[in-house]
């Protein structure tokens, strides 16, 4: 296959130009304006990504209150597999981080007036339109940052053990692309398996090309967040959980109840929707008491004036909490969804729902500067949002606190800015292996040659299906993990011959070896922690095993291309905030 091949250097190349990438871009600039910064994507500029096609929640915490929030998503949220560490540093700095947001183009809307996000933490939630990135990258021109849109990028580049730079093709035309940078930033997304519409961009490409260069992955096992879903419309039916029945008319109760242990109960859910909720539908259809059911004439979210600030669906927001780009994209979703769905069971209130798996599988690892293990290579956003541990057990945006995703967007790009910055001014000269590149295209170019094989359609669905099945993603134990397991091992083998029919496809066909693969690094952690922790929900181990399970799982990839997994211990003895009875293990023999 003759395809036209083009080298581009520079000094930072950004992967991702959603508003994780978009604020590293900022963010580099601003700590070295002569440097050279390049952000690609697959998808067009200020239209990818997730931050659009959200509420445009803002977290911050007020100042005074930082250490009261540290204390409680620790205790409550993360439960005690926070890093304390990172998660203080970002307490810390929210409102300095919004500051630097706005002169990099945010408009915030209701700062002034912030709402209580909950009645105890000190936690406020103000709004950004959904126009947020089309702002952000009209002020990253005036600054000289470069973007290039539609070009997928595949894996990344190493010499000497170091980062330097990356490879990938036009979706369009299927060009060669090969970036050559002295640090790369990987800020383009974490993985959700092409489940749910709202975050189906999600596939978890950067998390593939890094693990494929011998980064480490850590907390795989939380990517288990799950909604509710209609089956008329397929989107998101929010606050359902409150007004779920089933086929009895009987109503069910959205706590877990006598499911897991009193410990376990109390810091499952409690802010925005808990890890359990999967579980209890689950455990009420499997009693025969399916299917569950949403009341719409009992769920006033739509109608609500507070549901028309946060996600107006119907009527308008107040004119200080008013977003024109909003107000269009949830209207638009709820004319064309919602009602069309409805339209199907006129005279009724009710409406079938099930649990949807979102995912939020985000695992490379990350420290404190956003650094990965790999020399050169750094990370923002979700990609590395459970990989930087200071969540905890949750998935990400951390612990469902409503407007978290965009703020840990921001903070981490914040923090991988400057970091990337500080390590490229220490590169002269950028080098390359010539013989990787050739062997990565023979891989990356390797399913357009194919006529027999696996099609990408076949393989998504496959994958989806796993997933989506609450038993195995939601509601565990090791019976199910070692089936779940043993269907992902036939992926493997099969995704190693894929076929794609066009250039859309190719991309395709390499987001389907990086689902395949989270989806093996999700089951094996999983097996692997052998109790139940956040929105890790073991039936068969119910309870929280502070003595044997305070540690990280980490993940990389073997000299034999197998996967490697390993254990960190939680540094619990430097940590502030300690699970009650927690005793250092050399206090055991005295």
């Amino acid at each position: 296959m003759n395809i036209k091949t083009n080298t581009i250097e520079t000094d930072i190349l950004i992967v991702g130009h959603g508003i994780a990438g978009l604020a590293a871009a900022h963010a580099v600039k601003d700590e070295d304006p002569a440097l050279k910064v390049l952000a690609v994507d697959k998808a067009s500029l200020g239209y990818g990504g997730k931050a659009n096609k959200g509420g445009g929640h803002v977290a911050f915490i007020p100042e005074g209150g930082e250490e009261k929030y540290v204390e409680y998503h620790t205790r409550n949220n993360g439960d005690y597999l926070n890093d304390q560490d990172a998660l203080r540093n970002y307490a810390y700095s929210t409102i300095k981080v919004m500051d630097k947001w706005e002169k990099w183009g945010a408009k915030f809307i209701g700062r002034d007036i912030a709402f209580n996000a909950h009645p105890s933490i000190p936690w406020k939630v103000c709004l950004v339109d959904s126009t947020i990135l089309l702002d952000m990258a009209r002020e990253a021109k005036k600054k000289g940052i470069e973007f290039m849109d539609k070009i997928d990028v595949t894996d990344l580049l190493t010499y000497d053990g170091k980062v330097s730079g990356a490879i990938g093709f036009s979706v369009l035309t299927g060009e060669r692309y090969i970036f050559k940078a002295k640090a790369v930033i990987l800020a383009n997304g974490n993985q959700n398996w092409g489940i749910m519409k709202m975050w189906s961009s999600g596939r978890g490409e950067g998390i593939g090309a890094a693990y494929r260069a011998g980064a480490m992955m850590r907390n795989a096992e939380f990517g288990s967040f799950v909604n509710i879903v209609s089956l008329d419309h397929g989107h998101v039916s929010y606050e359902a959980e409150n007004y779920m029945y089933n086929k009895f008319g009987k109503k069910v109760d959205p706590n877990i109840a006598d499911l897991v242990d009193a410990a376990f109960r109390n810091v499952c859910g409690g802010v925005d929707i808990g890890g359990a909720i999967g579980m209890v539908m689950y455990s009420e259809v499997a009693a025969g008491n399916g299917p569950i059911y949403e009341n719409i004439a009992e769920n006033k979210f739509p109608d609500d004036p507070f549901g028309q600030i946060i996600f107006p669906m119907k009527g308008q927001a107040p004119k200080e909490w008013y977003r024109p780009g909003t107000h269009k994209f949830a209207h638009r979703l709820y004319e064309k969804a919602k009602l069309g769905g409805y339209a199907k069971n006129p005279g009724s209130d009710l409406r079938e729902i099930e649990p949807g798996v979102v995912g939020e599988c985000s695992p490379l690892y990350a420290d404190h500067n956003m650094a990965s293990n790999l020399p050169g290579l750094f990370s923002c956003g979700d990609i590395s949002a459970n990989g930087s541990s200071w969540s905890g057990a949750v998935p990400t945006p951390p612990g469902r606190n409503r407007g978290s995703g965009l703020m840990n967007a921001v903070y981490t790009a914040s923090v991988a800015g400057p970091s990337a910055a500080k390590y490229a001014s220490n590169i002269s000269k950028v080098n390359v292996s010539e013989e990787q590149i050739e062997e990565i295209t023979k891989q990356i170019y390797a399913p357009i040659d194919r006529y027999d094989g696996t099609t990408t359609s076949e393989i998504e669905w496959r994958i989806k299906s796993l997933l989506q099945y609450v038993p195995y993603s939601n509601y565990k134990s090791e019976a199910r993990l070692l089936k779940a397991l043993k269907e992902v091992e036939k992926l493997k083998k099969e995704v190693a011959q894929v076929v794609a029919k066009d250039w859309h496809d190719l991309a395709k066909a390499n987001a389907c070896k990086s689902m395949v693969l989270c989806a093996e690094m999700f089951f094996k952690g999983s097996l692997a922690r052998k109790e139940s922790r956040g929105w890790h929900i073991r039936e068969d181990y119910p309870n929280r095993d502070d003595k044997n399970m305070l540690k990280w799982i980490n993940f990389q990839k073997g000299e034999d291309g197998e996967m490697v997994m390993s254990f960190t211990d939680v540094p619990m003895e430097k940590y502030k905030y300690k699970p009650e009875g927690w005793e250092p293990k050399n206090s055991e023999s005295k």
